[in-house]
């Protein structure tokens, strides 16, 4: 699902199996409530998801329900219409890279980029829950920056077979887009993917749960949670589709697509379209070199986005692939306003990319498929670290190969292209701690000069 969330599930004749599986495979539920909820019997309430309370009173308390109970970061009341939920994520990354003497260039840069660097690349805390049985809800904030900014913050209403959210959140876009960075297999997103797909926006969307296939529908709009009373901020209509026609443990097929029209924003008070930002760095952060849209796309009217996506996995082993394309059109007289003789001539630009990858668990574990969101959750070791035990956690090998083509800009000799493979070891230490480690290449372009580098990344990551 695009938004990992909590939620309570009405219990209801012929619908409820399939909905408690679906809610199961997601992770809302956890093994014990599913069980617990299937043996319950039928009431026009929902059943309590736990009962009792574990705390350690200072005086006997005799004759006294309790009104809540407790678990792991999560605080559920008796009656089961209520959870609150504290999550957070921490990924710690270090780099090291080595470029030839045209990367400055390429990147458009006026200083060589230094050898190495360290930065925190995501820390997140956030909160979510559920209430009064079929309402859920979530705010999450990252603090990575120096400034705080909004990921998730949204309610939304469950249905039987979906839900209507409201907030902001992820447009539904790619299959690797909507899998959380918590889950996906390298320390970055595929070039192509990273940087042609939407962003978190303000907006609606329904989104089904059904247990094969996946559907999406949003409308968005264009500033995040920004305001700013001189541009009007244009809108965003997205949508994605995908379909398992066979998912069965750690074997899976999966195919999908998605599609997204956006009409720009405008600036009134400098009389220009917003300026677009199409970008991706050289597979990692703590460098940051803009190797793809080191400038902003002006003099934008409107644009449209492609991506198709499969996905196939047995036992251990599995691949996946997608594609992405945007078509762009510009403004042509604000575009010679604007830029004048440096314009592009043409006023539709293309841009697009591809990726392939394949990975496979050294320890015999599998990646989490998850049919009913199009997507990959949390991988669990059959062993956790335990030296003591003599047991290890799970190891995963991994290979990547993307190219990106975004040589057509609305400025000439702006464009670049890069083509990207990235080697990759994930341990898992246990569900909750994970440590990556990639080996990168790049070849990148920028007005037929070209540049290569070798990069070598990785990330501590634990989550809560």
């Amino acid at each position: 699902m695009a938004m990992g969330l909590g939620c309570s599930v009405p219990v209801m004749a012929g619908d409820n199996d399939m909905l408690i599986d679906t809610l199961l495979e997601k992770g809302i539920l956890t093994p014990e409530e599913a069980q617990a909820l299937r043996q319950a019997p039928d009431s026009d309430k929902t059943p309590p998801l736990r009962s009792g309370v574990r705390y350690e009173p200072t005086e006997p308390v005799l004759d006294d329900a309790p009104n809540i109970a407790v678990r792991r970061f999560t605080v559920d009341s008796q009656d089961g219409q209520h959870r609150f939920r504290v999550r957070g994520r921490f990924q710690f990354d270090a780099e090291r890279g080595s470029f030839d003497d045209d990367i400055a260039f390429v990147a458009r840069q006026n200083f060589e980029p230094p050898a190495y660097g360290t930065i925190i690349r995501r820390a997140r805390l956030g909160v979510l829950g559920y209430m009064h049985t079929n309402w859920e809800w979530q705010m999450e904030v990252d603090f990575s920056d120096e400034e705080i900014g909004f990921a998730n913050a949204y309610i939304a209403y469950l249905m039987p077979h979906g839900r209507l959210a409201f907030g902001h959140f992820k447009e539904p876009y790619s299959m690797e887009s909507n899998t959380s960075s918590r889950r996906i297999t390298f320390m970055e997103r595929a070039a192509s993917v990273d940087a042609l797909r939407p962003s978190r926006e303000l907006g609606v969307m329904y989104e089904t749960l059904q247990p094969n296939w996946f559907g999406a529908l949003g409308l968005f709009g264009g500033q995040g949670v920004s305001i700013n009373r001189e541009v009007e901020e244009g809108y965003a209509i997205s949508g994605r589709l995908s379909v398992a026609p066979w998912a069965d443990g750690g074997n899976f097929l999966h195919f999908g697509g998605s599609a997204s029209h956006r009409q720009n924003g405008f600036d009134k008070a400098q009389d220009i379209w917003v300026p677009v930002r199409l970008r991706t760095r050289e597979g990692a952060r703590a460098i940051d070199l803009r190797l793809i849209g080191r400038d902003d796309l002006e003099a934008v009217e409107d644009f449209n986005r492609f991506g198709l996506e499969a996905a196939w996995g047995v036992g251990s082993f599995s691949l996946q692939a997608e594609y992405n394309r945007i078509d762009v059109n510009l403004d042509e007289q604000a575009k010679l306003i604007a830029l004048g003789g440096n314009a592009n001539p043409s006023n539709s630009l293309t841009q697009d990319g591809y990726y392939v990858q394949a990975s496979h668990f050294l320890t015999g574990e599998h990646r989490n498929y998850r049919p009913s969101s199009g997507d990959f959750g949390r991988v669990t070791p059959q062993r956790n670290f335990d030296p003591a035990n003599g047991t290890w956690g799970a190891f995963e090998i991994a290979a990547r190969y993307s190219s990106i083509d975004s040589l057509e800009h609305s400025r000439l000799d702006r464009g670049q292209k890069m083509d990207h493979y990235t080697l990759g070891l994930n341990w898992y230490a246990n569900p909750d701690v994970i440590v990556k480690l990639n080996l990168i290449q790049f070849e990148a372009e920028r007005d037929n000069v070209d540049s290569k580098g070798r990069v070598i990344a990785a990330r501590f990551q634990y989550e809560f």
